[in-house]
């Protein structure tokens, strides 16, 4: 066990990925600032602002035409003058530092978002499809994104899928969709999908049907049925956060790391015996060419 106790272990899809990508890179990245809520960027806040957006359009419009910079410009003269949300007040925080570049960096992956997610789910939006917003409201819904193992306790995980099909019920079938602007690699389709099943079903207390991965860039769906494997992988991937996070109070290696183009942009990239291997073998080339 640690010989200090771990705390404010914020267990998102963002950290199962990493800790499952390299362990050892995931341990030193914590760093001072610990392992909770990372803190909003343009492209984490793209789909958060995107959902909003586009919710707040159908909200005011119905189905009249969308125009997804429209929207999203509009969420955020909103949210300037009287933040609803999260991520709604950083948006406000950001306009009154007036910083218009990350602003428009935020706005820029927003507008891509909701572009895409219409493409692949057509508009007007399906009528069983509520998006899932911080804001609620009548075409969203406010979604228990958060679970803890006890009251107080330190582990948080958090659900984050785009949008829910079906009425959440114990009598009712339910989907979890998750809308990706570009593709990912197969694994971490599935990954996704197992740690959305198991984090919804945590957040919910009722097990989804399926999840549904949509692409836009390629126009893919696919479909994860929700069964004791996939929420076991799931499972696995929330433990791993946790574990992780325990293992860095103490002395630890780097046997366990696993070189990748995050090599270049790890913190203890200096100190890893496998991450100078890669960076000075196959990472010196990038794209045809040397990295110097």
């Amino acid at each position: 066990m640690a010989a200090t106790p771990p705390s404010d272990i914020y267990v998102g899809w963002v950290a199962a990925l990493e800790a499952a990508g390299c362990p050892a890179r995931y341990r030193a990245a914590g760093g001072d600032g610990g392992w909770g809520f990372p803190g909003w960027s343009p492209n984490l806040a793209g789909a958060s602002v995107g959902r909003a957006a586009l919710a707040r359009h159908v909200e005011l419009a119905g189905d009249g035409p969308l125009h997804p910079l429209e929207a999203v410009r509009g969420w955020v003269r909103d949210m300037a003058r009287s933040p609803t949300s999260p991520v709604g007040s950083w948006v406000a925080d950001l306009a009154r530092a007036g910083d218009r570049a990350e602003l428009a960096a935020t706005a820029a992956s927003a507008t891509r978002w909701i572009g895409g997610f219409a493409r692949m789910t057509g508009w007007p939006l399906p009528e069983r499809l509520a998006l899932v917003t911080d804001e609620g409201g009548p075409f969203g819904r406010r979604w228990p994104k958060r679970w803890r193992p006890g009251r107080g306790a330190e582990v948080c995980v958090a659900s984050s899928p785009d949008a829910v099909v079906g009425r959440v019920s114990a009598a009712g079938h339910f989907d979890l969709l998750v809308h990706r602007p570009m593709s990912p690699s197969d694994e971490a389709v599935a990954d996704r999908a197992a740690f959305e099943a198991a984090a919804g079903t945590l957040s919910c207390g009722i097990a989804f049907d399926e999840v549904v991965v949509a692409t836009a860039d390629t126009g893919e769906r696919q479909r994860f049925r929700v069964d004791p494997n996939l929420l076991a992988r799931g499972v696995e991937l929330i433990v791993a956060v946790v574990r992780q996070r325990v293992l860095a109070q103490d002395d630890w290696d780097f046997t366990d790391a696993t070189p990748s183009p995050a090599c270049r942009h790890c913190p203890a990239r200096a100190d890893c015996p496998a991450g100078q291997t890669w960076l000075s073998g196959p990472g010196r080339w990038r794209g045809g060419l040397p990295t110097v």
